[in-house]
């Protein structure tokens, strides 16, 4: 398995074209590489928001 900073990302253009590949930390190190982001905000019938802890080394 690779180490998660030598996971490949897709980049993209403004428009969400795929223009080619980074690894993560190329994308997170302050290049402003575009790449596509997912966020899920889930609720309960109440509508409290569930939150997932990260983990202390994030």
């Amino acid at each position: 398995m690779l180490d998660n900073n030598e996971e490949m990302f897709p980049i993209v253009d403004e428009e969400g074209n795929i223009t080619g590949a980074a690894t993560r930390k190329e994308c997170h190190s302050g290049s402003k590489l575009l790449h596509p982001v997912v966020h899920l905000h889930v609720f309960n019938s109440k509508g409290e928001l569930y939150l997932q802890k990260r983990p202390a080394w994030k």
